[in-house]
């Protein structure tokens, strides 16, 4: 009888579905109903591809074999117009300097295209590897701030690549007392024909400033306010309704924090 029972039992217990490793340094973005994420560290590096589908509860592994980026960390995805844009994260070496690490996915073909630079076009052309940058989409275009290449220092670059024609920008690499200056584990959102850039690491000391940069006058301007978060890198930001509302990150060597902090636009305040 025990037999029976146990055998029943084992028949009857549901099938554990796979689900990502923990990680950090990943790159998650949603779009219609699900979240996609890509690579990130667990121990090592990882090129693993996810989708989770909200209402269902359910995580499925996607093919990553053909055309997908490598192991990737501290990467950016936007969504545009169903496809997946990955930019940046490569693991440093001499091949990943001159390279412009772009990766567009299309989601109802379930598949890759690398987006590779024309030959003999100028070096500045296009971005280099970088991690730790922040991405953006305002209309057709990814908008990308910052980051830093390894060895060879941390970025105040600022790129767009427009989706249509694909074809990347150098928006600005300003002067640092017109804009954020060179900073890398910042955040972005996009609000309106704003982009708002809080904190990250400038050098190697955390940052707590909120720049904005109106796409309609091209321009930098420093929001200043009288409280606010304290200086952070490593956060996640998103924008709702009127408000941004940013989670976690920490300073260096220490803990990171579980505070939440909202910022509305129109009162220009901090909760």
């Amino acid at each position: 009888m025990k037999g029976k029972t146990a055998h029943r039992d084992w028949k009857s217990a549901p099938q554990k579905k796979p689900s990502p490793c923990d990680r950090y340094k990943h790159a998650c973005i949603i779009w219609r109903g699900f979240l996609y994420l890509y690579g990130g560290r667990n121990t090592t590096s990882l090129r693993d591809f996810w989708r989770y589908n909200i209402v269902k509860n359910e995580w499925e592994m996607l093919d990553c074999s053909r055309g997908a980026p490598e192991e990737l960390e501290e990467h950016s995805m936007v969504a545009y117009k169903g496809t997946l844009c990955i930019f940046g994260g490569m693991v440093d070496s001499a091949f990943t300097q001159a390279k412009t690490p772009l990766w567009i996915y299309d989601i109802d073909s379930a598949r890759w295209t690398e987006c590779r630079n024309v030959p003999a076009e100028t070096e500045s052309s296009a971005p280099t590897n970088r991690r730790g940058h922040s991405a953006v989409v305002y209309l057709s275009s990814m908008c990308i701030y910052g980051g830093y290449f390894g060895i060879r220092g941390i970025s105040q670059e600022f790129w767009t690549f427009h989706f249509d024609t694909r074809k990347w920008l150098c928006v600005s690499a300003p002067s640092h007392n017109t804009g954020p200056g060179p900073r890398h584990g910042h955040s972005a959102v996009v609000y309106h024909t704003g982009m708002y850039l809080f904190g990250g690491l400038m050098g190697l000391s955390e940052q707590k400033d909120l720049w904005k940069w109106d796409f309609v006058s091209s321009s930098w301007s420093n929001i200043r306010t009288s409280q606010g978060p304290a200086p952070v890198v490593g956060h996640a930001s998103v924008v709702f309704k009127d408000s941004m509302l940013i989670f976690g990150g920490g300073i260096s060597n220490s803990h990171p924090n579980d505070d939440l902090w909202k910022y509305h636009f129109h009162t220009q305040t901090w909760k």
